[in-house]
């Protein structure tokens, strides 16, 4: 009986370890996936850097801000415009019940 026991033990210590040791094997596989991939990612940002030069992406930024001011303007004024009258006609309503 004590000789099974020591057999079973055995066999699982055993069996536990080789688990340990294949866990333990596989790690750097997944570290290598990730480092591959940031370096891969690094890549490409120095790779759209070198692309893309300054001075066009200035110009098309600039581009950009001048089309928005040109629409966003108008409707600020057109939003400044309606409240003013919002709160116009909030006051004249509030007089006309007032002198009721």
């Amino acid at each position: 009986m004590k000789l099974l026991t020591l057999t079973v033990l055995l066999l699982t210590i055993c069996s536990l370890e080789g688990a340990l040791v294949r866990r333990q094997a596989t790690e750097p596989e997944v570290t290598d996936f990730f480092t591959q991939y940031i370096r891969k990612l690094a890549d490409i940002g120095k790779d759209v850097a070198e692309k893309v030069q300054v001075p066009e992406v200035q110009s098309q930024v600039q581009a950009y801000l001048e089309k928005s001011h040109e629409q966003v303007i108008p409707l600020a004024k057109k939003a400044l415009t309606d409240t003013i009258t919002f709160f116009s006609s909030l006051v004249e309503s509030g007089k006309k019940a007032a002198d009721q």
